[in-house]
């Protein structure tokens, strides 16, 4: 569902009023795993968007800010369209944290679609591309480890976001393994171990499914 990136900018902007490269550099520095989600031409237009709705009111405002190219270390007093979340806005955001706490949407993706069809590749060749996809996706999974460990998260949000972000890799992992033991492939093994990328064990070869845990 889109509306996360509605309720990030309008959750970033109830903690105080910022221009849009504020807005960019927060995300960067704190949101990480938004980040590639909500780039900045993503930002410039959700707040023109928000602002055309009545949820944020744009003012002009002398604000120290970088300049722009060989400029961008000398901050100085410049103007910018500062964003303003409005008593319309703190509803609307109430509103989508409420339905985001209580909804769930069943995301379906490119691979729900393939699924119906892998008959029409070679079984080893559907074997080989999803251990492509396992080893992806455990490589994602390190990297959440890895920034949960160098960023030495203490707080509760951050918390809660990167073990809903373990438990949905941890799911696909579980799920991968699974199938690549269900689909029939002459001397084609499950995805191998890769360490400490996942928790959970890849398939053996013989068929034993491996158990995953977290932390």
């Amino acid at each position: 569902m889109a509306n996360y990136r509605q309720l990030m900018l309008l959750g970033l902007l109830l903690e105080r009023p910022m221009y849009g490269q504020q807005v960019r550099e927060v995300i960067e520095q704190h949101h990480h795993l938004f980040a590639e989600h909500i780039k900045k031409p993503t930002i410039y237009y959700q707040l023109e968007r928000l602002a055309e709705d009545g949820y944020l009111e744009a003012r002009r405002e002398l604000v120290d800010a970088p300049g722009t190219g060989l400029a961008h270390d000398e901050v100085v007093p410049r103007e910018r369209e500062v964003y303003h979340i409005t008593a319309a806005g703190r509803g609307h955001f109430a509103d989508l944290l409420r339905e985001a706490l209580r909804g769930h949407t069943a995301p379906l993706d490119d691979l729900d679609a393939c699924l119906f069809f892998l008959d029409q590749l070679p079984p080893a060749e559907v074997v080989a591309l999803l251990r492509e996809r396992y080893e992806r996706v455990a490589r994602a999974r390190a990297d959440v480890e890895f920034h949960i460990r160098a960023a030495q998260i203490q707080d509760r949000a951050h918390r809660l976001v990167t073990d809903h972000q373990l438990a949905l890799l941890d799911a696909e992992l579980g799920w991968l393994a699974r199938t690549l033991i269900q689909i029939p492939a002459e001397g084609a093994p499950g995805p191998r171990a890769l360490g400490a990328a996942s928790t959970l064990a890849a398939p053996s070869a013989d068929g034993a499914d491996g158990a995953g845990s977290r932390e």
